[in-house]
C-alpha cells in the first residue's frame, strides 16, 4: 500500500481520512497515531482549552509540572512533522452524512470530507455561584486532588459537597493535609455522618459561604467569609464543577451514559457509526491529562484498523 498524501483541498474543500476535533492531550495523540499510520490528518482546534487556568498539568510522566499551553506547543511541534498531519484552528458547527463520508462544516464557511471523525472536545464546566470562586479557579481553587493536591500539601483546606454521597470521598483528601473542613453550603448532615468524619479527621460546616478571598498570586486563598461574617482561613478549595456535553456533541444526539459521559463501544465508536470519542467527554468522572493522552491513542488504533484491514484502503 502506498503512503497516504497530505489532506488536500478539492473544490474548496479539505480531504481527509480522519479528522480529529480538539487538540488537548486525547486529541493530539490520536492525530500523532493517525499521521504515524500514514494516513490524512486533520486536527481542528478552537483554542479555548478548559486547562488553560491550571497552574501546571501534572502526574503525566516526562512531563509533570509542564504548563497546559507548552504542552500542546510541542505536541503540535511534534505532529507537524509528518507529512499526512494537518492543523486548523477554528470550531467545527455542524456533521452531517455517514461513515465513510462525514461532510463538517467549520466556522468561516470552511468544508471539510472525511471518512471519520474522533471527538476529542472536552466537556463544558459550570462552577458553582459563589462570589470569588471563578476568579480563583486554578489560582487556589481546583478541582483534581491528583493533579494539583501535591503543591497544595499540608495547607488548610476545603471541600465543597453538593450531595451527601460526596462526604464517602472526603477522607481522601487527608493524604495532602491534615486540617480539612467539608462545606455543605447549608445542606444538613446526619449525625453518625458528623461522627464518622470526626473520628477521620474531618470538620464539617454547614454555614453557607458568601465570598472566597484571593491571595497574594502563589495559588494560596486569602481565606473564606461566611454569610453570618465568620471568616475561616481557608487556603485551597476543591469543588467538582457541573459539566455537560459541548454544543456540537449535543447537536449529533448521541448516546450518553447515566453520569453523562457519551456511551461508546469497546472500540470508542459512539453511537453514530463512524463518529468516535476520546478524552474526557466519555470518560465520566476519571478525568486526567495521561487518562485522555490514551484514550485518544485507543479511538485512533480502532479507526486506523477501520481504514487499513477492513476496507483495505
Amino acid at each position: 500500500m502506498a503512503p497516504c498524501s497530505l489532506a488536500t483541498e478539492q473544490d474548496g474543500e479539505i480531504q481527509a481520512d480522519l479528522v480529529v476535533i480538539g487538540g488537548g492531550p486525547a486529541g493530539m495523540q490520536a492525530a500523532l497515531v493517525a499521521a504515524r499510520a500514514r494516513r490524512q490528518v486533520l486536527l481542528i482546534d478552537g483554542g479555548t482549552p478548559r486547562n488553560a487556568a491550571a497552574p501546571a498539568l501534572h502526574t503525566f510522566v516526562s512531563r509533570d509540572g509542564i504548563l497546559p499551553a507548552d504542552f500542546r506547543r510541542l505536541g503540535l511541534a511534534e505532529l507537524l512533522r509528518y507529512p499526512t498531519f494537518r492543523f486548523g484552528r477554528g470550531l467545527v458547527e455542524a456533521i452531517k452524512g455517514e461513515a465513510g463520508a462525514f461532510q463538517l462544516k467549520l466556522s468561516g464557511g470552511k468544508k471539510v470530507r472525511a471518512r471519520y471523525v474522533i471527538l476529542a472536545l472536552g466537556l463544558v464546566d459550570t462552577l458553582p455561584d459563589i462570589p470569588g470562586l471563578k476568579e480563583n479557579w486554578g489560582k487556589g481553587v481546583h478541582h483534581c486532588v491528583f493533579c494539583d493536591g501535591y503543591e497544595q500539601r499540608d495547607r488548610a483546606w476545603g471541600l465543597l459537597v453538593k450531595d451527601l454521597s460526596a462526604l464517602e470521598h472526603a477522607p481522601l483528601f487527608r493524604g495532602w493535609t491534615a486540617d480539612l473542613t467539608v462545606f455543605t453550603q447549608g445542606l444538613p448532615v446526619p449525625e453518625a455522618d458528623l461522627a464518622r468524619l470526626g473520628e477521620q479527621g474531618v470538620r464539617v460546616e454547614s454555614r453557607p459561604i458568601r465570598e472566597i478571598r484571593g491571595g497574594s498570586g502563589d495559588h494560596r486563598l486569602a481565606g473564606l467569609l461566611l454569610e453570618d461574617g465568620t471568616e475561616l482561613p481557608i487556603e485551597t478549595f476543591w469543588v467538582a464543577p457541573d459539566q455537560r456535553q459541548p454544543p456540537l456533541v449535543e447537536s449529533l444526539g448521541l448516546d450518553l451514559r447515566e453520569d453523562g459521559a457519551v456511551q461508546r463501544s469497546e472500540t470508542c465508536e459512539t453511537s453514530k457509526p463512524g463518529i468516535f470519542a476520546a478524552g474526557d467527554l466519555s470518560a465520566g468522572r476519571m478525568q486526567q491529562a495521561i487518562l485522555a493522552a490514551a484514550d485518544g491513542s485507543r479511538a485512533a488504533f480502532s479507526i486506523i484498523r477501520e481504514l487499513m484491514v477492513r476496507s483495505r484502503a
